[in-house]
């Protein structure tokens, strides 16, 4: 009877199943970070994943982040890529000093709209890997929405039940694709310079933005398409139709701490999915790490992420923390830096250079009393989720508005990265975060919320992926706004229906009353001659 009763579960875990296939270029730790944690989110709750890899970047192909999903597939680059393929290195070196107050999202990301379009190529070359996936007969697909070359793959593979899924809290340059509104007067784009409440001129920054990172986006989507038709099938379907037909949207905003914006139903918020609470308290510190936070009562992370180097950073920026560093003798400063040359801090035995830090284990070390971050989404998360207050400098991308996202919790202090060079400004900010109770106390209270939100990330990529794979796709979802054209959607044409009925209105009552006047004005004539 036992028997009978465990084979019945296992029948019933074998229907539950499902094949899922997650797609993310190498390019950048944060994405895949996002991606692989999607991936072991599925692949914890039984179901068969394969994680695709399609190498953009060679020195990030060895940073994939998933831990218990074991079906790993990386398609390598090939003779034809790696001869024009770019250091990506090389481009991130120069965000310390490339302006971020303009539109330029062309000129910051031109070398990723070349590896994108480079490594899709590369990708639909290898004819091996199309064959692999063919036979794994997925019921559901995943893929970022940076590059939409996989959309075309997804479909020659007969995958018709996919999911789009953004390791940005917002892609603004997709809503108007896939129907979802647009309010540039208070809702900050992608690479936003402000925070919700904004004034004229900001406004009309916020929605260039949105409109030039657009522009640039739907060039590459275009190119893509060029792509993925040329080697898959010239009958297969524009992106503009793809993006669309997704069943369900994962983007990675919580709404306990992003800014309140309108979203459809096929929009699924599970953000904070990438940090692992139990995980993260289970972590000890070895004795490496317990000595240098015990050598003071204040201890402060300095770390501006994976993509930008601190080593890179302009020599006048550094002296200057080092500076402020030395102002501070009764703080421990524990500053990422990927390279020996520590120099410059020659004499000053507060700081500990360090080419790796345990960032999350730091975090949940009581000892570390804030933190100086770049402002990455996957770091301020993290800071979010375990009540550190921190100092945060946005380098480039989307850091400037997870900065102000986080800053408007009253948790942490928003510096702009071209006045690290000024001593006041560095100094005050540092000075604050330590020892103003005040931020120590909002950055506990946001993490409280976080900690006891209705509905965990987890749980929502389970049951959102099992239920479209059970029923889907569903193509009722998208919404039909999206084939209105611009006046109709904005009620333009209702508007100016009604100022002209009001203006037919007021034309007849104006030219009645001017009529009742003047017959008025007539008889008052006659009367008066007739007295007369």
């Amino acid at each position: 009877m036992i028997r009978l009763h465990l084979l019945f579960l296992f029948l019933i875990n074998q229907t539950l199943t499902i094949n899922v296939l997650v797609l993310s270029p190498a390019f950048g730790g944060s994405h895949m970070n996002f991606m692989a944690h999607l991936a072991d989110t599925l692949t914890e709750a039984g179901h068969n994943v394969t994680f695709l890899i399609p190498v953009a970047d060679e020195t990030r192909k060895n940073q994939l982040g998933v831990k218990i999903t074991k079906d790993v597939v990386l398609v390598e680059q090939d003779e034809i890529m790696s001869r024009d393929t770019l250091i990506v290195d090389d481009h991130m070196d120069m965000m310390w000093t490339l302006d971020t107050h303009e539109p330029n999202f062309e000129e910051m990301f031109s070398w990723f709209n070349k590896i994108m379009e480079l490594s899709c190529a590369n990708f639909l070359r290898n004819t091996e890997v199309f064959e692999l996936m063919k036979s794994r007969n997925f019921d559901v697909a995943i893929l970022e929405p940076l590059s939409v070359c996989g959309l075309g793959f997804f479909k020659k593979l007969g995958i018709e039940k996919t999911i789009l899924a953004s390791s940005c809290s917002l892609y603004d340059f997709i809503l108007p694709d896939i129907g979802e509104p647009e309010d540039h007067s208070y809702v900050p784009s992608l690479s936003s310079q402000s925070g919700d409440q904004m004034s004229f001129y900001e406004r009309y920054k916020n929605y260039r933005f949105s409109r030039d990172t657009k522009v640039t986006m739907d060039r590459m989507f275009d190119r893509e398409t060029a792509i993925y038709r040329a080697h898959l099938g010239k009958d297969l379907p524009d992106w503009r139709v793809l993006l669309p037909s997704a069943s369900l949207f994962f983007t990675n905003s919580n709404p306990y701490l992003d800014f309140p914006r309108p979203v459809i139903q096929k929009t699924v918020a599970i953000g904070g999915i990438s940090v692992n609470m139990g995980k993260i308290k289970s972590q000890k510190l070895d004795d490496h790490w317990d000595v240098i936070l015990d050598q003071r009562n204040n201890n402060m992370l300095i770390s501006f992420g994976s993509m930008v180097k601190s080593s890179t950073m302009p020599i006048d920026w550094k002296m200057n923390i080092l500076k402020v560093i030395k102002s501070e003798p009764n703080v421990t400063f524990i500053w990422k830096y990927e390279t020996n040359d520590t120099k410059f801090a020659d004499g000053v035995d507060n700081v500990h250079f360090s080419k790796w830090v345990p960032q999350t284990a730091l975090l949940n070390d009581d000892r570390l009393t804030a933190f100086l971050t770049h402002g990455g989404l996957g770091s301020t998360n993290e800071l979010a989720h375990w009540g550190k207050p921190a100092v945060t400098v946005p380098i480039f991308g989307d850091q400037v508005r997870n900065a102000n996202m986080l800053t408007r919790h009253n948790g942490a202090i928003f510096v702009w990265k071209n006045d690290l060079g000024n001593y006041g400004i560095v100094k005050e900010a540092v000075h604050q975060i330590l020892y103003n109770e005040k931020y120590k106390r909002n950055a506990k209270y946001l993490a409280d919320i976080l900690e006891n939100q209705p509905h965990q990330p987890k749980d929502l990529v389970v049951k959102h992926t099992e239920f479209l794979a059970k029923f889907g796709p569903f193509p009722k979802m998208d919404p039909y706004g999206r084939s209105l054209n611009f006046f109709t959607r904005n009620l333009f044409d209702i508007h100016a229906a009604v100022v002209f009925t009001y203006f037919i209105l007021a034309t007849a009552s104006f030219n009645i009353l001017k009529f009742l006047l003047s017959k008025f004005s007539i008889k008052l004539v006659k009367k008066a001659k007739k007295d007369l």
